[in-house]
């Protein structure tokens, strides 16, 4: 049976939670992803910015410059384990309606990410 570890991405872009929207949105532009997990200084997942979080802020006029991803972050967060089954994180993904787990070790740490697009390209290769 697959686990999260079999698909997700291991090597993670990740932001500070003090660094602003705008450089989330430089880092978006750059790496081509639409989810940024935000880790404090020990690692630990503190929680995720979206594209879309990051441009419904800045439609609100809150200044990018100056606007911390903490203050518009994701944290009430569903994550993920690496050797969670992968039917289970599918689960999570379709029952929470959202497009990314983060996954952490048992300290809480960030390891990688699995995504709609991670969990469709696995089930390509299997066709």
């Amino acid at each position: 049976m697959p686990t999260v570890a079999d698909v997700m991405t291991q090597e993670v872009t990740s932001l500070a939670p003090d660094r602003s929207v705008l450089e989330a949105v430089n880092l978006f532009g750059e790496c081509g992803f639409r989810h940024l997990l935000i880790v404090d200084a020990g690692g630990s997942l503190a929680g995720v910015l979206s594209d879309r979080d990051a441009l419904r802020s800045m439609a609100r006029t809150h200044d990018p410059e100056r606007t911390p991803v903490s203050s518009v972050m994701a944290r009430d967060l569903v994550v993920a384990t690496p050797e969670m089954p992968l039917a289970s994180a599918i689960d999570l993904l379709v029952f929470h309606r959202i497009n990314c787990l983060p996954v952490v070790d048992q300290a809480n740490r960030a390891c990688g990410i699995v995504t709609t697009t991670d969990v469709l390209r696995a089930f390509r290769n299997l066709l």
